[in-house]
């Protein structure tokens, strides 16, 4: 049993690292106004979020928040920053928050509020997730100071009591309604995931899953996607809504590409390369494409020249991506891990 367990925790999730990156084209065309089909993007990052969560901290749960923090603070930090630059710089390019410096400084800090028309968001719009991503964290290592075996209940626990509160607590304060979306369910679909791809791998192991599985998990996943996109124009998601109507597909393929990955001999290489890249391109797609559309294409409705324009929306964001990937996640965040992390040699 125990080398089973050790197995299972020993593997390389790549068709995983292959779905960050497939999602994160997604969340660009979200942003392509005649296109507008990738919102549920971060459904399935939430999920699989969740699930590496928990299968990152079985064996090694040491420095788990500061590794975190590490790897998105340092690029969050910098198009926080940019944001508000661009703000101070060019303010008609934004509808409706404005260069307050309380806005930055809360941003920075974490502290949700209203931007402005009721929406409570950080001054970088899109960086709403990685702010749900941190406290997510937050809640995930409280669960382990309490119990590492039952870390995943715990937390589940702690999601759900936290989002009932806000909706039951008439006039919650910002923070609370923000955290307490029901979107944040969504990371307990991720720890469903990694019981449940646990016990896939288990049967994979003892010849108990048929080999037309593969196809099927193939299958599954594109008719979700395709569920997605063909529905995504007409619901209107709302509270507890999201989790069923996007967040239940999420879960289901994050497993189906899990379950791909255990019977495919090699996932594409260049969609794992897309998977290393998701986060910068999520964080640093919007604003090349907002530029484009304004400046040089108009995405209002689908045309030649708009085609030709979201090609190079999608080519510029990738490539702002490796470089980011390159220059922030991996120079300076791994120059911060060595910094921070490594322990210093013994005294002779």
């Amino acid at each position: 049993m125990e080398q089973e367990h050790l197995a299972f925790h020993q593997m390389h999730f790549d068709s995983i690292q292959a779905l960050r990156g497939i999602t994160a084209l997604f969340i660009v065309l979200e942003h392509i106004r005649f296109l507008n089909c990738g919102a549920f993007g971060v459904d399935i990052f939430f999920c699989i979020s969740g699930f590496m969560i928990m299968f990152s901290t079985h064996r090694d749960s040491r420095h788990f928040l500061a590794k975190r923090l590490i790897r998105i603070l340092p690029l969050y930090y910098l198009m926080t920053v940019g944001t508000f630059v661009l703000l101070v710089l060019f303010p008609s390019m934004f509808e409706q928050t404005r260069a307050n410096p309380v806005y930055l400084i809360k941003s920075l800090c974490f502290i949700p509020f209203d931007i402005g028309g009721g929406v409570l968001q950080p001054l970088m719009r899109i960086g709403w997730t990685v702010n749900c991503e941190l406290f997510f964290y937050l809640l995930f290592l409280l669960a382990m100071r309490i119990s590492h075996r039952f870390r995943g209940l715990l937390c589940t626990l702690f999601l759900l009591v936290l989002v009932l509160t806000a909706r039951l607590l008439p006039n919650a304060p910002a923070p609370l309604a923000f955290y307490g979306n029901p979107v944040m369910l969504e990371f307990i679909y991720g720890i469903v995931a990694y019981y449940a791809a646990w016990g896939l791998t288990r049967l994979y192991q003892m010849s108990k899953l048929p080999s037309v599985c593969f196809p099927l998990s193939l299958l599954g996943c594109v008719g979700c996607f395709a569920g997605l996109l063909v529905t995504k124009p007409t619901i209107d998601i709302l509270g507890f809504r999201r989790p069923i109507l996007w967040g239940l597909p999420a879960l289901l393929i994050v497993l189906c590409c899990f379950l791909a990955g255990l019977f495919a001999k090699k996932t594409p290489g260049p969609l794992v390369r897309l998977g290393d890249i998701s986060f910068s391109l999520y964080l640093i797609h919007y604003y090349p494409v907002m530029l484009l559309d304004r400046a040089v294409f108009d995405f209002s409705t689908c045309s030649p020249r708009a085609l030709a324009g979201t090609a190079a929306a999608i080519a510029v964001s990738v490539t702002l991506a490796l470089i980011s990937h390159a220059l922030i996640e991996k120079r300076l965040s791994g120059w911060l891990r060595r910094r921070l992390l490594t322990p210093p040699p013994p005294k002779s």
